[in-house]
């Protein structure tokens, strides 16, 4: 910790009555120097420490007795030094003078004081959200991973069970109904699509496996099961492999590539959509591309909450989300991430060119 940092320490560790008593010893030896040094010597402005000193660290309303006492000090330094004036009224004009100068060094500091206060109360309602935000973000994944491991445990399990004792039925009835055989094997098919579907449903709830090709084998998975179900041309690309340690990071760029391809297909109206993961130099760079309509950048405060989201997440993981035009048409969602980042925050969440 440095001087000035305990110093501060220190005089917030007072009280206002002990902040209170130590400005106006201040003041009185401010008044001493002053009377020792003449009035020939301009030694007011002094007086706005102890002032400035109740300000910050008293209240307003010790900060104008202060002021007062400052006034009084001063006058009597003058007087008792010996300076003389042709009339009366210009010592209380001076005087004046001098309190009116003592109070606006007040309101200032006071106006400063606020300012300070709104500023650190903006800081800690900022850090209180973005506390909720991971929070809440944190809750839904891990709700999203129990979902997913209820359905593929239970009820794909359940719809198997199913499944087979179908399949025995229709073999009872191939030889006894075939008319029936034919119904009990429609069942079947649709039991198995149902099984199917409930499985791709679970890796969309629980995507990422914890191993550190995870994401590599979710992004591919994703890209597969988009291609089948929507009819939308998606494809995965990682020239090397970029192994991810940390699943909750692995989990946060899944999800942004997840939303940025939903963005493709609903928005842009996107007919290919490329997924790109890659590392160069330390980092580690996720791209979702599209051939769409494109995007324009909306106002910050129109801006939809997939957006926000992503925003979130990319910082969440200390990286750098970017939105731009994608040549010759559609856009590019692109996450950069330096693997020996500090984890400092840039100041803009989502950047557009």
């Amino acid at each position: 910790m440095s001087r000035r940092e305990s110093i501060l320490s220190f005089l917030r560790q007072q009280s206002k009555g002990w902040i209170f008593v130590q400005a106006l010893a201040l003041v009185a030896l401010i008044g001493l120097v002053d009377f020792i040094t003449g009035y020939e010597v301009t030694f007011f402005p002094f007086y706005s420490i102890p002032i400035l000193l109740t300000v910050f660290f008293g209240s307003q309303r010790l900060a104008a007795a202060i002021s007062l006492c400052s006034a009084f000090a001063w006058w009597w330094a003058d007087t008792a030094s010996g300076h003389v004036y042709a009339r009366e009224w210009h010592h209380i004009w001076d005087t004046v003078v001098r309190l009116m100068f003592f109070c606006l060094v007040m309101f200032a500091g006071t106006a400063i004081r606020q300012q300070r206060d709104a500023t650190r109360a903006r800081v800690a309602l900022l850090e209180r959200l973005h506390r909720l935000e991971h929070d809440i973000i944190h809750i839904s994944e891990r709700e999203r991973q129990r979902i997913g491991r209820d359905l593929h445990d239970g009820v794909c399990q359940y719809l198997a069970a199913i499944g087979f004792t179908t399949g025995l039925l229709k073999k009872e009835l191939l030889t006894a109904s075939p008319a029936h055989a034919k119904i009990a094997s429609d069942v079947a098919d649709l039991l198995n699509d149902a099984i199917v579907r409930t499985r791709d449903l679970s890796r969309g709830l629980s995507p990422v496996d914890g191993d550190e090709r995870g994401l590599e084998l979710a992004l591919a998975d994703l890209t597969s099961t988009n291609t089948r179900l929507t009819g939308i041309y998606c494809a995965f690309v990682c020239p090397e492999p970029v192994p991810i340690e940390d699943n909750e990071v692995s989990v946060h760029l899944f999800r942004i590539a997840q939303e940025a391809l939903n963005n493709a297909a609903k928005h842009g109206h996107a007919r290919s959509v490329i997924i790109s993961l890659q590392e160069s130099a330390g980092k580690v760079s996720l791209t979702v591309s599209d051939d769409g309509k494109g995007f324009q950048p909306p106002p910050v405060e129109q801006r939809g909450i997939g957006l926000n989201i992503m925003a979130y997440r990319a910082r969440t993981i200390g990286g750098n989300l970017t939105i731009q035009p994608n040549s010759p048409s559609g856009t590019t969602v692109s996450c950069t991430i330096e693997r020996t980042a500090s984890g400092d925050l840039p100041p803009e969440l989502i950047q557009y060119e």
